[in-house]
């Protein structure tokens, strides 16, 4: 407000000055020119200088600034309270006024026996339970091989192709036409070659002999089969077969006899372990040949037999 009043005044002052020097130049006409006086005769006088420019206004004062009150002066600080007093020292023991108890109250009541209690309440039996819930095991879940699907089973009889030979001991006996015999013990041998035409049924070419000696003199006979061999369970087995066999006889270092003739044979086996593709078994055979006369000796019947042998066969 202040400002305003100031900036007003200071217009007003401004705007009468500038009106007072437009009137002392300027004359007031008269309304008729031919009422006018003539002017006196004067001199010739110079024309009046110029007017001097007016004055230019002055500079408007800038407003004053606001005073600004000056804040109160911060209150004298207050003085610091005084320390608390200290509690009086508690006493080394207590000790009752003079006068008591005091008058007019006598001694405490006494009290009674305790108030009885009763017996708790009886709880009936408990509830009885139901049967247990049955338990139902969950679903199997097979895990699906995504594989190819796994090979059979393949049967340990089952042998497209064998080998095998062995030995053990057994014995050798001769008998000639006229019957007589005569026996040694001799030692045993078997080889065999068979090929499968069914699970547990073996065709072989079987080969079963022995040699003995006896006085200086050995005495062989080899047989040479073809055969078949039987599995009665995984283990068992039976064969037999008949071919040709050959005798020998060695009396000293340059003398040798042998003949040819007609053979069968027959035996029993048990094979004790069995793997994958062999198999270990012990067997007994008896194989004997025929021998017919001829211009150097007489019709013969030659046996030999194996009555532990130990084979070992891979398939």
């Amino acid at each position: 407000m202040k400002r305003l009043l100031s900036g007003l005044t200071v217009l007003l002052f401004h705007t009468a000055a500038a009106y007072g020097q437009q009137s002392g130049l300027t004359e007031i006409a008269p309304e008729d020119p031919s009422q006018m006086p003539p002017p006196p005769a004067v001199a010739p006088t110079p024309p009046p200088p110029p007017p001097a420019p007016p004055a230019p206004p002055p500079p408007v004062a800038a407003p004053a600034p606001p005073v600004q009150q000056a804040a109160p002066p911060p209150p004298p600080p207050s003085p610091p309270p005084p320390p608390p007093a200290q509690p009086p020292p508690p006493p080394s023991a207590y000790q009752p006024p003079p006068s008591y108890p005091p008058p007019g109250y006598g001694p405490p009541p006494g009290y009674g026996p305790p108030p009885g209690y009763g017996p708790p309440p009886g709880y009936g039996p408990p509830p009885g339970y139901g049967p247990p819930p049955v338990y139902v095991p969950p679903p199997r879940r097979y895990h699906r091989y995504s594989g190819p699907p796994p090979l059979p089973q393949r049967s340990v009889i089952d042998r497209p192709f064998t080998i095998g030979g062995g030995g053990g001991f057994g014995g050798l006996q001769f008998r000639d036409a006229n019957g007589n015999t005569q026996s040694t013990s001799a030692g045993a041998y078997t080889f065999r070659l068979g090929f499968g035409l069914h699970p547990g049924l073996i065709l072989m070419w079987d080969v079963e002999g022995a040699v003995a000696g006896d006085s200086g003199t050995s005495y062989q006979q080899t047989a040479h089969l073809a055969a078949l061999q039987l599995f009665l369970t995984n283990r068992l087995f039976i064969k037999g077969g008949v071919g040709a066999a050959r005798v020998d006889q060695v009396s000293g270092p340059d003398v040798w006899v042998g003949r040819w003739g007609m053979a069968a044979m027959g035996g029993v086996g048990y094979e004790l372990v069995q793997g994958w593709h062999w198999s270990f078994d012990i067997e007994a055979t008896v194989t004997g040949a025929h021998y017919g006369q001829n211009q150097e000796a007489q019709s013969e019947t030659w046996t030999n037999w194996s009555l532990v042998n130990f084979a070992i066969n891979f398939f």
